[in-house]
């Protein structure tokens, strides 16, 4: 999308999946980067810019906040290698989340264009997101506390300055952020991680809202979470400097494949237990309230989210 401002003449993403984390982003995403008509830059395919107003992140995590982009310029500098006839794309899960910052940075950035943007989330059952963003930062090195833990309100609220997975608790809080979305941006929609279960009939829905053309999908397991059976292996397989150099080098299709059979191997590697019950049954009450508010905003039943 063109837009030029008094400071800045540059693109800006078209397509916007704006969450949530651990719920099905990548698959799509993964889609994005092989569609011809579209730009994703796979260096950062969540820049998360509009969470944080053009202002430093207030996170403490220092090596968390490397990884954030924040400032225009930096953002803008993403999108510059796109050819002039495609779809940019910006699949930041934090917008949900921090959808109080983000909202009004995306109307305030793109004025009256903010109407054509195609606005899309993912929602997975609460209760399966939490124990899968657990599982993703053990595997990661991130997290030395157990999941009954982590998700103590107390712990929750002491650590979540240090990075926003830590908010393991209000990052599937879901209800408010979809009614502002709505509210704000006349095409939002709202998917459910059970609907990708049909993936290539919800990237064809994707695709016909953003008036691009279908393709055929590709199914990919990306970002599997876990314990890792060995530390040292998890750390050897997510670093391997080979794959690295591969994934910026070679062209999309061998890439994806190339970081597949990374994902395949990293599986291998870790141990997935069942989420303790009386873990599950705290969450399936602190969620159920916020899943109905839901469930009446989208018009979808989810009575069969926070009732294992």
């Amino acid at each position: 999308m063109s837009r030029t401002t008094s400071d800045f003449g540059a693109r800006l993403p078209d397509i916007m999946l704006v969450g949530a984390a651990k719920s099905g982003t990548t698959s799509i995403a993964h889609q994005f980067t092989r569609h011809p008509g579209v730009f994703l830059p796979m260096a950062k395919k969540e820049p998360h810019f509009f969470s944080f107003n053009e202002e430093p992140p207030p996170y403490t995590d220092k090596d968390f906040v490397r990884t954030l982009v924040w400032k225009r310029k930096d953002y803008d500098s993403l999108y510059d290698p796109a050819a002039p006839n495609v779809r940019i794309a910006d699949c930041s899960t934090s917008y949900l989340y921090r959808h109080s910052v983000a909202i009004p940075h995306i109307l305030r950035t793109y004025g009256p264009k903010a109407v054509e943007l195609n606005m899309s989330a993912i929602l997975r059952d609460p209760v399966e997101r939490a124990y899968s963003h657990w599982l993703y930062l053990v595997r990661n090195g991130h997290e030395d506390l157990s999941f009954e833990q982590v998700i103590d309100p107390a712990t929750v609220e002491r650590r979540k300055m240090q990075r926003w997975g830590f908010d393991y608790l209000g990052y599937g809080l879901y209800a408010e952020a979809v009614e502002k979305f709505q509210a704000a941006f006349p095409t939002f929609k709202a998917y459910l991680l059970e609907d990708l279960k049909d993936l290539q009939g919800t990237f064809d829905d994707i695709c016909d809202r953003a008036g691009l053309e279908h393709i055929e999908v590709e199914k990919v397991q990306a970002n599997p979470g876990g314990i890792p059976k060995s530390r040292w292996l998890v750390r050897t397989i997510r670093r391997n400097p080979v794959i690295r150099s591969l994934s910026h080098m070679l062209p999309s299709g061998m890439r994806n494949s190339v970081r597949a059979k990374r994902d395949g191997m990293l599986k291998q590697a870790l141990d997935r237990p069942e989420m303790p019950r009386a873990a599950r049954d705290t969450l399936n009450a602190f969620y159920r309230p916020d899943v109905e508010r839901l469930s009446a905003t989208i018009g979808r039943d989810l009575s069969h989210w926070c009732a294992k």
